[in-house]
């Protein structure tokens, strides 16, 4: 009985923080109001009959961009996947190689099924990585150009795909490259 409520209270503890997790991985700060000096930058002198009004301009602050593979990357390293859920398009195409999983599914569902990544450790997402470069003359539609790829020091497989808008819309997931290579 121990065990059990053992269990049950190490599951609960692992919800909860994933979910704070997800929820503070997903949280965007939006500036606070910006204070707008309306003193003149110079008095007017005794002989000006002439009010000054002086309007301001306001400052176009634009968006900072985040960089999607750089967020994708930092999620993978970190085994946060569920900070990705935010970067995915509404519809995943998800792809597990030597199996028949997955197809098109929503994003929540494409989120979870990141966890079969979870035994991966040390991934490696450098281009210049020999095993990438093969893996994408090998397959290069699910693995070349456009792709976001990195290998675990295990040897897991994973590459996302972006769409026009930025969002994660494909991702392939292997337990080894050695699948995909001759």
């Amino acid at each position: 009985m121990r065990n059990y409520l053992l269990g049950i209270v190490s599951i609960l503890i692992l919800i909860t923080v994933v979910g704070g997790a997800y929820y503070f991985g997903t949280q965007k700060s939006t500036p606070g109001p910006e204070e707008v000096s309306t003193t003149p930058s110079a008095a007017p002198s005794a002989t000006d009959k002439s009010p000054s009004i002086i309007t301001p301009s306001p400052t176009p602050q634009a968006e900072p961009e985040v960089d999607v593979s750089e967020q994708i990357i930092a999620a993978m390293t970190s085994k946060n996947t569920q900070a990705l859920e935010g970067y995915m398009a509404d519809t995943v195409q998800v792809r597990l190689e030597a199996s028949g999983c997955c197809g098109p599914i929503t994003k929540a569902e494409a989120v979870s099924q990141l966890s079969y990544l979870d035994p991966a450790v040390g991934w490696n997402f450098d281009p210049t990585n020999p095993i990438l470069i093969n893996l994408a003359a090998a397959v290069p539609d699910y693995y070349g150009s456009g792709w976001i790829v990195g290998v675990a020091s295990n040897e897991y497989l994973v590459s996302f795909k972006l769409n026009n808008q930025n969002k994660i819309e494909a991702y392939n997931l292997a337990s080894t490259y050695k699948l995909l290579l001759p």
